[in-house]
């Protein structure tokens, strides 16, 4: 999953806490994922897991599973068990992971499958391990799907997700789709996120990253949170702001959650 433009040991995703309130930036991925697994019981392996948050979230949720996080970097994991929150944590890149066939009754993988080299390789060791008619929940930006706005600005030759984010594969949802059927996987449902209000902001950002031309080590929330006592009031102000943005984006999707945008929440089952 890596590659010579990004390293993955130098920034750390993953880490502030995940919770249902519509304030925090994966709390509808989260919601999504939590409807995904409500009828799952046993062991769930989240792939890609970074410091752990989303693995954590769903402990957190549903402490009857059994969690386990699986991230390529060992900064990551190390950061992850710093506080494991009753999730277990290993490092492994999703292209071969360290479990036997058929070991987990449901996987999960968020905003991870757009950085493989050959993302299929990940899809089949994903298929391995569950076995099958067991379920994969999947979140995966779309910046190739149609009457968006990063499908325009990807035929344009922005790379702003590419410099800062590491994104090597570009998806449409048929891409996805087609993608999970080529692995064995049977799709299920599909609910939409990162309508046009989010995605103008969440696109500004990352065009104002690039031209600044400094990489960044962590996420907005990582920032707001990386602080010990009284926060600054840098810190409050884009805490406050990042609020306000990150609800408006909730409660857009929400709306429109049946309407095709920037982020797909896929269902499948593994056959």
């Amino acid at each position: 999953m890596n590659d010579d433009a990004f390293n993955y040991e130098t920034k750390v995703w993953g880490a502030p806490e995940v919770r249902l309130s519509s304030t925090y930036i994966q709390a509808l991925k989260l919601r999504y994922c939590l409807n995904d697994l409500e009828k799952v019981r046993g062991r769930v392996l989240d792939v890609g897991c970074g410091a752990g948050n989303m693995a954590k979230a769903i402990k957190h949720y549903r402490p009857d599973l059994e969690i386990w996080g699986a991230d390529l970097s060992r900064e990551a994991i190390k950061a992850a068990l710093v506080r494991p929150e009753g999730a277990r944590f290993v490092i492994s890149g999703g292209d071969g992971l360290p479990f036997p066939d058929g070991y987990f009754h449901a996987v999960t993988m968020f905003d991870v499958l757009e950085h493989f080299p050959d993302p299929e390789t990940a899809l089949g060791e994903i298929h391995r391990v569950l076995g099958a008619n067991r379920l994969f929940h999947l979140f995966l930006p779309l910046e190739k799907q149609p009457f968006t706005i990063y499908a325009i600005l990807h035929r344009l030759g922005w790379k702003a997700k590419e410099e800062h984010c590491g994104h090597i594969q570009f998806y449409s949802a048929k891409d996805c789709r087609n993608q999970l059927q080529r692995a064995g996987f049977d799709f299920v449902n599909t609910r939409w996120s990162i309508h046009p209000l989010y995605s103008i902001v969440d696109v500004a950002y990352f065009t104002m990253l690039s031209i600044r031309g400094r990489p960044v080590s962590t996420s907005i929330e990582g920032y707001v949170n990386n602080h010990q006592g009284k926060p600054s009031l840098a810190q409050r102000c884009v805490g406050l702001a990042k609020n306000v943005v990150v609800a408006m984006g909730y409660y857009e999707s929400r709306l429109l959650r049946r309407i095709p945008g920037g982020g797909g929440h896929f269902t499948a089952v593994s056959l």
